[in-house]
């Protein structure tokens, strides 16, 4: 039950990060549109796109983590016995989770603060500092749920790693 309502967030943090790329597209596109055609660029443009790119980058990292779909250079460890390749993925896991971790924790730590002052973006849009801080927080979250869960799955000797 747990790990089907993870499957169903992870899901749906693909796809909002699906989406914020298709918008980012959109952004991009009106704006060389207005400036070349009006003279007018979408204000804040650059702005929007450099914090969609944390959905982006950060939503889909639960799923990518489901599907073993991070890059990894396995020449060597292909021909270790089991239990060490076991390990060192665990070991893997246990580091990128640290690493992910850690910067999760620090941007979540700042966000009532930011919430609090009313800290923004100096544009013309006023873009506050918080929302994207809440996204990233939420992403690392549910990939450190799943790092948790793939490491269980790990020492349990279980190989289902398809996706569902």
């Amino acid at each position: 039950m747990l790990l089907r309502l993870l499957d169903l967030i992870e899901n749906i943090a693909l796809w909002v990060g699906c989406a914020a790329l298709l918008i980012m597209g959109a952004l991009v596109t009106g704006s060389v549109l207005g400036r070349g055609l009006f003279n007018k660029p979408i204000p804040d443009d650059l702005l929007m796109i450099g914090l969609l790119m944390v959905c982006v980058i950060i939503l889909p990292l639960a799923y990518v983590e489901r599907s073993n779909g991070h890059i990894a250079v396995t020449v060597i460890a292909d021909r270790l016995p089991k239990p060490v390749q076991t390990a060192l993925t665990i070991l893997g896991r246990l580091i990128f989770a640290a690493f992910i971790g850690t910067m999760g924790v620090v941007i979540a730590r700042k966000v009532p603060k930011e919430f609090e002052q009313g800290l923004y973006y100096d544009g013309r849009l006023e873009v506050p500092t918080w929302p994207m801080k809440v996204v990233f927080a939420f992403g690392v979250a549910v990939f450190l749920l799943r790092i948790v869960t793939n490491i269980i799955q790990d020492l349990r000797g279980s190989d289902d790693d398809a996706v569902t």
